[in-house]
């Protein structure tokens, strides 16, 4: 073995670890997508130093990266668990968000 992959070979083997020690499933993929956050956070950092004006676009370009990876892990290993519990009846699926204009007023007053 050569010290090129012990050196690659032991970051990974903690990272794998440390995401499966977490003891629930919206914190593993949380931690999976580690790395995609803390590169975000890097370019981000680095395009705030050199350019104000395109500070936000790097945020949310980071935080679509982010979330695109959570969706990815969770489709991958989870989503069939959750269309089994829909269909058994074990769970609701989720509602779409409604805007606040289309509900009605509860208390009868106009908001």
């Amino acid at each position: 073995m050569q010290i090129k992959e012990l050196l690659l070979g032991i970051p990974v083997l903690i990272f794998v670890i440390w995401v499966f020690a977490a003891p629930m499933p919206s914190e593993r993929i949380v931690r999976t997508c580690e790395p995609v956050h803390w590169a975000g956070n890097l370019v981000t950092s680095t395009t705030a130093l050199s350019s104000d004006k395109h500070t936000e676009t790097s945020v949310r370009w980071s935080d679509k990266m982010n979330y695109s990876c959570q969706y990815m892990v969770w489709r991958l290993f989870y989503q069939d668990e959750y269309n089994k519990a829909v269909a058994a009846g074990l769970i609701q699926p989720a509602q779409p968000a409604s805007s606040p204009a289309a509900q009605p007023a509860a208390s009868g007053v106009a908001q």
